[in-house]
């Protein structure tokens, strides 16, 4: 028979059975905040936490909820102690979870982590010793045990039996020697010896000497990796194919704007529209510097008949390569320059070697084209031997005061303007000029000595010398940066009203370069064509 259970018992189970309830369901409420919380569990009990991380910093983590926040707060942990945020890199993060990795290697105590005993927290706050030495306590004044063979032999850092474990022995004492190079640059002790204490039995260590000087330095080390204590955010570093990518989208960026400006949509008419055929009096003359770099001369004739006003002119230029694409664009103004009775403008553009189609225009302030002309032409590397730049025939030139390296159509402190068709009026006079590779040079006295030749032929008929001055060797500079060595040559033949001295026809300018002590010889050729009444 069972008794009737007593009001107060009833009552009293009932309250046990509501309290073990209201237990029940905070623990059910609060199981999702923990299963939040994985891979990030036991962050707080980390190195990291345990040995750098601030009393507020400790506080705040008690308040994560997530793995996603504890993502955002170790960042932002580690962010703090970054001594370089312009980089990705983080050196103090690298090598500390470097030497954290080495202690868990060789500190372990029983299922204590190696770098959270008191040896792994000396070597990752306080740095890699000098030397470590271990010595076993002798099992006759301890009764610990017998010492294992070699336990008293110094080792070097972090390697040999004394660091990779502890034996067989009960008790081993460890010693760490730090010299001013292994300590850290704000240590303000010059050397430092701690001895450690491994119970190994009990699967604990502790510091026997050295401790204050340790605690102070280990202190020190958590304060100075704290650079950055204000930073709020985690700075943001794009990956290696953003930074290639920008790096490539702006090296594209630099050789487009290098080219020149966007050509109008009406400009880029003019030049489509030109004759596809070479026609026209534009003269293109590639040269190169010493340093290798090219440019791209490109002059147009004009005639004063065409030239009119010259106001409000524009110049055209457009050279692409042999894809097509756009190598040089020019559209501005057309700052007409004048030679005796007619006018010219001209540049000077850097470019690669390659292939080129060149068109030029100049335009009224209307749009209407009053000269044009089209070439191509080939822009050589700069050569590793005696070379140089094509010949070039000129009808007038005239002297410029400090010229500019890359001043178009300048060579030896002359302006030469130049009738790109090849075609020279009767007034006109004749002159030439050429940009000379790596000529012999004297070692002894560093001077360059070129005998030069200029013969004019006819076509049909032999050919004429025409009489030049002596030759002066040129001296050659001191050259702090290496490079080619560069030397222009020019001359004149007639200086004006060619056709009191030839008739009308086809004529070669031959120009002979022959280096006095080696004999090294430069054969130069180019053709002209005389036009206009015939000589008397």
């Amino acid at each position: 028979m069972f008794s009737r259970p007593h009001a107060g018992e009833s009552y009293m189970k009932r309250t046990i059975l509501s309290a073990f309830s209201l237990l029940l369901l905070s623990a059910v409420a609060a199981v999702p905040s923990l299963a939040a919380l994985d891979k990030y569990k036991d962050w707080a009990r980390s190195p990291d936490s345990v040995y750098l991380a601030t009393d507020d910093e400790k506080k705040e983590w008690k308040k994560i909820a997530s793995d996603q926040d504890a993502e955002k707060f170790i960042a932002l942990f580690w962010a703090k102690r970054d001594p370089d945020l312009k980089t990705p890199q983080n050196e103090l993060r690298e090598r500390f979870e470097y030497l954290v990795k080495l202690a868990d290697e060789r500190f372990a105590l029983g299922r204590t982590r190696g770098a959270l005993t008191e040896r792994g927290k000396a070597l990752i706050l306080i740095g890699p010793p000098k030397s470590i030495t271990r010595k076993a306590v002798s099992s006759v004044s301890s009764g610990l045990g017998t010492p294992p063979p070699n336990a008293n032999a110094p080792q070097g850092p972090l390697q040999g039996p004394g660091a990779l474990g502890d034996g067989g022995a009960a008790t081993i004492l460890t010693e760490f020697s730090y010299e001013k190079p292994q300590l850290p640059p704000w240590a303000d002790v010059p050397s430092l010896d701690l001895v450690f204490q491994v119970e190994v039995g009990m699967a604990t260590d502790h510091l026997v000497e050295g401790a204050s000087n340790a605690r102070r330095l280990e202190a020190k080390a958590a304060q100075m990796a704290l650079v950055n204590p204000q930073l709020k955010e985690v700075p943001v570093y794009k990956t290696k194919e953003q930074v290639a990518a920008e790096q490539k989208a702006a090296a594209d960026k630099a050789a487009e704007e290098s080219k020149g400006p966007i050509l109008s949509d009406g400009a880029r008419a003019t030049l489509d529209a030109l004759a596809k055929e070479p026609f026209g009096a534009l003269a293109l003359l590639p040269v190169s510097y010493r340093d290798g770099a090219a440019r791209l001369m490109v002059q147009l004739y004009v005639p004063a008949a065409a030239a009119g006003t010259g106001e409000g002119a524009k110049l055209l230029i457009l050279a692409r390569d042999k894809d097509g694409k756009d190598a040089v664009r020019l559209e501005e103004a057309a700052a007409l320059r004048k030679t005796r009775s007619d006018f010219f403008a001209d540049r000077a553009f850097r470019i690669v070697p390659g292939d080129y189609d060149v068109a030029a225009a100049l335009v009224d302030a209307a749009g209407k084209v009053l000269v044009s002309a089209r070439r191509p032409i080939t822009v050589p590397a700069l050569p590793a031997d005696f070379a140089a730049s094509p010949l070039l025939v000129s009808v007038n030139d005239f002297p410029v005061d400090a010229p500019k390296p890359d001043e178009p159509f300048t060579f030896s402190a002359r302006r030469f303007v130049v009738k790109g068709d090849g075609r020279v009026d009767a007034t006109d006079g004749l002159s030439y000029a050429v940009r000379l590779y790596n000529p012999p040079v004297d070692p002894v006295s560093r001077t360059i000595t070129l005998r030069r030749t200029v013969r004019i032929k006819p076509k049909g008929q032999p050919a004429i010398e025409v009489p030049t001055p002596p030759e002066e060797p040129a001296n050659v500079p001191e050259q702090k940066e290496p490079g080619a060595i560069v030397l222009d040559i020019a001359g004149g033949v007639v200086e004006s009203n060619l056709g009191q001295y030839f008739r009308a026809g086809d004529y070669e300018l031959r120009l002979t370069l022959t280096d006095a002590a080696t004999q090294k010889k430069l054969e130069l050729m180019t053709p002209f064509t005389v036009v206009g009444p015939a000589k008397k």
